[in-house]
């Protein structure tokens, strides 16, 4: 049944089922945007942003107050700053922003006829100007940033959870969407394979990426849901008299909801949460998680998309600095490599007037990748200038593409705002500028924390995986249950995971998640629990008669190692040239310097993900690894945050207890963990690729044909000899 239920879920082609309400009004009536709190700023001097929210029926007929809190930067200039605002496409007012002190909260009436019910949009376009300079870099220091947890939408209708609909409105707890699995037994392996696909069901439907899951004997407090499992086996007799299946009703306290699964065992709760899934779900599922998302494209090898289909509108642009950011969502075995070139069309126009040093700058994941000046000063008009963008700049999953105008006037030297021009603009980007995705070549790679946290990869796809647990308590369990709910939000469908106690066994072509809280995995092999692979290289020293001698070794090396001002001029060259392959890859991969704080898990780490081949190479094993429980999760939650959850990338990442920071650490080697296209144009371009990741084998080849061709010449002229007209 479990494996029914997941083809089934992805589906979701049937009509939602009507329900007969039975409210309990909800005192705290305001309904919070569905987006997280990293989506909640608007930054410099001309930028929009897309929130939606749900009403039902009622509500949308009632309407109510669109509440917007926010705070501004000290620099923003008040006199002409200004957010506009519209709701479902249609003007809805605006107010003028001003509120560099602390949280100013602006309410707008929104009338019936502007709302519908479901999913309700809101757009906000901020302008704002620097009080006192007036360069490029100082339009970064500019921004205002909405207070998610007193923004959102308060109908005239009170709030009540009812049914499944109605969960779409519950409010953030700390900048979090509180999820507790609420397990009034034993907690055990058969207890969270009853609780995986409902949970997973659940927040698929939230559709929000700031979910934490916690995991109890008894229920949460504060804003959030309780997923509470009632089996026949549990016994539990606080939620006897509630139907079988899946059903929804209001908590003990305001704000909160409660979803119960009440079934007999494993099947009848899989048979429940389809039954919803096709049925109350339906609907929110279709205009949520698998519909079209707002500043996203998702690509494939050969296809032309504009940024209309990201949610960009086009609009002039009178500032120093023009941004428009969206997402490219590249297939999770895209290789990258100099094979082939993104191509970015642009359809744009600028003012006569420019400054020489006019530019236009693509930024793909924060690096600069590509400049094109604009070089007429009497203003230009690109009718779908090519601009080429290199494959190696992006990577499997989600990648950020902002596009940077850089438009100075002379009359910026003088900075002087009040002879500002807002009606003469500088600029004009077209929603129909468009990327054209070349054949891309397709090898699944890893370890790629990025394509993990992009693509769900490799546990995408349909295929079953195991979830190992080490111990049967909450914490460890809330790390599973978080990480497992990630993932299906960036599959954007459930899994078929089966989740066990212990260790993953050699000999299994099954993927595997693994959740350890005790510490080092050499410590779970000695305590019997399985042997497992240490996932990161250490240069750690063990105190103990056992100390390894390499490790010693390279230990006294580096603490008796000369410095380079100690070194001499033929030392110091010698190690230029040994260092010179390594910065020129970093150089063609867009990488930085490695960070010098990157350290094993160890005292300073709270949790450590990374990604292996298991001992037997037939399988991929994702692991977290943290000293205890309460570590394991408090880890879990800081890595599914969005902004670190975006950025994940390497072979493994390490959250720091000082201060939660996160550190990716390249993969020492990858190795091929799939190749589905084995045609012979995938195989030549996953050939052109290796070779510009192997650009030393050109150098070899070049170097030996001359070899070669010396040699014959050497051999060639003296047999022959040498002819003479005369």
């Amino acid at each position: 049944m479990a494996k029914t239920f997941l083809p089934l879920l992805v589906g979701l082609a049937l009509l939602a089922a009507s329900t007969a309400p039975c409210r309990a009004v909800d005192a705290a009536a305001l309904i919070p945007f569905e987006q997280s709190a990293d989506d909640h700023t608007l930054s410099g001097e001309d930028d929009e942003a897309l929130f939606s929210f749900h009403l039902d029926g009622a509500q949308a007929a009632a309407g109510g107050l669109l509440t917007l809190a926010y705070a501004n930067a000290v620099s923003v200039l008040p006199d002409t700053a200004r957010m506009d605002v519209e709701v479902n496409g249609r003007a809805a007012g605006g107010f003028a922003i001003a509120s560099p002190g602390g949280t100013r909260a602006e309410t707008i009436s929104v009338d019936a006829g502007m709302l519908k019910p479901g999913r309700n949009t809101v757009r906000l376009r901020a302008r704002q100007h620097h009080r006192v300079d007036c360069s490029l870099d100082a339009t970064y220091e500019l921004w205002t940033k909405l207070d998610p947890a007193a923004t959102g939408f308060r109908p005239a209708q009170d709030v009540a959870f009812d049914d499944f609909d109605s969960l779409l409105t519950v409010r953030r707890n700390a900048d979090r969407t509180d999820i507790r699995v609420v397990v009034p037994g034993a907690l055990d392996a058969e207890a969270l394979n009853i609780v995986a696909p409902a949970l997973q069901a659940l927040v698929l439907f939230l559709n929000r990426d700031d979910v934490a899951v916690s995991v109890a004997d008894r229920p949460g407090t504060g804003p959030g849901i309780d997923l509470v499992v009632a089996t026949d086996r549990v016994g539990s007799t606080a939620f006897a008299g509630a139907p079988r299946g899946l059903s929804v009703r209001p908590a003990g306290e305001a704000g909160r909801a409660t979803v119960v699964l009440r079934a007999v065992g494993r099947s009848e709760a899989n048979a429940a949460v389809l039954a919803a899934v096709r049925g109350p779900m339906a609907d929110g599922l279709k205009s949520g998680v698998l519909g079209a998302e707002s500043g996203r494209l998702v690509v494939e090898a050969g296809t032309r998309l504009t940024l209309r289909e990201a949610g960009y509108r086009t609009r002039t642009f009178s500032g120093r600095l023009s941004r428009t950011g969206f997402s490219v969502e590249m297939p999770a075995d895209f290789y990258p490599a100099e094979y082939a070139t993104l191509d970015l069309h642009l359809h744009a126009a600028t003012s006569p007037g420019l400054d020489p040093s006019a530019q236009l700058l693509v930024r793909v994941n924060d690096r600069v990748v590509k400049s094109y000046p604009f070089r007429n000063r009497d203003g230009e008009q690109f009718d779908g200038k090519r601009i080429e963008l290199p494959l190696r700049a992006f990577r499997p999953g989600a990648n950020r593409v902002e596009l940077l105008a850089e438009l100075p006037v002379a009359a910026d030297a003088a900075c002087r705002p009040e002879a500002r021009d807002d009606a003469r603009p500088r600029f004009i980007l077209l929603d129909t500028t468009s990327i054209e995705v070349p054949a891309l070549a397709r090898l699944g790679r890893l370890p790629d924390l990025a394509a993990l946290a992009g693509k769900a990869y490799p546990y995408a796809g349909g295929k079953g995986f195991d979830l190992f647990l080490d111990r049967a308590d909450a914490g460890t369990a809330a790390a599973g249950l978080t990480l497992l709910s990630r993932l299906a939000l960036a599959a954007r469908a459930p899994f078929d995971v089966t989740i066990a106690l212990g260790a993953p066994a050699a000999g299994s072509s099954r993927d595997a998640l693994v959740i350890t809280a005790q510490g080092e995995f050499a410590e779970l092999g000695a305590a019997g629990k399985g042997a497992f692979p240490d996932p990161v290289v250490t240069a750690s020293i063990s105190d103990g008669p056992a100390a390894d001698s390499a490790a010693l070794l390279e230990a006294f090396r580096s603490a008796t190692a000369a410095g380079e001002d100690d070194l001499s001029l033929t030392a110091r060259a010698r190690l230029w040239l040994a260092e010179a392959p390594r910065r020129f890859g970093r150089w063609l991969n867009y990488d930085g310097e490695a960070p010098a704080h990157a350290v094993p898990h160890g005292e300073g780490a709270l949790v450590t993900l990374s990604q292996m081949r298991s001992p037997d190479g037939l399988a991929t094993w994702t692991t977290l690894s943290a000293a205890a429980p309460d570590e394991a999760e408090a880890g879990a939650r800081r890595l599914v945050e969005p902004a670190v959850w975006r950025n994940l990338e390497g072979g493994t990442a390490i959250v720091e207890k000082a201060g939660l920071s996160v550190v990716s650490m390249p993969a020492a080697e990858r190795y091929v963990a799939g190749l589905a296209d084995r045609s012979p144009g995938n195989l030549r371009r996953v050939a052109a690729a290796w070779f510009s990741d192997n650009f030393e084998i050109y150098v070899l080849l070049v170097l030996g044909s001359l070899g070669l061709f010396a040699a014959w010449l050497g051999l060639t002229v003296p047999r022959k000899g040498v002819r003479s007209d005369r």
